[in-house]
């Protein structure tokens, strides 16, 4: 069995030269999510951090599902936001989504910016299903 490193179609294409995920087997199948941003499947960046937020998640919660995983299987999530006034629109963001992401092994880190200065928020994690 070898590693699977691709990008499901379920997701937006990658904004640059990577893959969304690799699938690592073993005696449980790992899967390590690249960043996640807030894009439509059309390729739009939402404009607020709240919206953002919410399709990062959705974009998140794809690759996990295109790997026959969910967000029970989640092990750890980095969440990059570059405003720290837009914590507001990140609790907001988490009310809307259809599932539970409180009590995520989770770190939040604010930086000055990513790829693209309308990027908002960038999520990436890793999840674990035993086989």
């Amino acid at each position: 069995m070898m590693n699977k490193i691709w990008s499901p179609s379920s997701v937006p294409a990658p904004a640059a030269n990577y893959h969304q995920c690799a699938l690592i087997p073993a005696g449980s199948t790992r899967l390590h999510i690249a960043g996640q941003l807030g894009i439509d499947s059309q390729g739009m960046v939402a404009e607020s951090a709240e919206e953002q937020i919410v399709l990062a998640w959705k974009n998140l919660r794809g690759v996990l599902q295109a790997n026959q995983m969910d967000v029970e299987d989640l092990i750890s999530v980095r969440l990059y936001l570059v405003d720290r006034n837009d914590m507001p629109e990140y609790q907001a963001a988490k009310q809307r989504l259809p599932f539970d992401v409180g009590g995520l092994p989770t770190t939040l880190l604010f930086v000055s910016g990513l790829f693209d200065e309308r990027w908002k928020v960038e999520i990436e994690a890793e999840a674990a299903k035993v086989i």
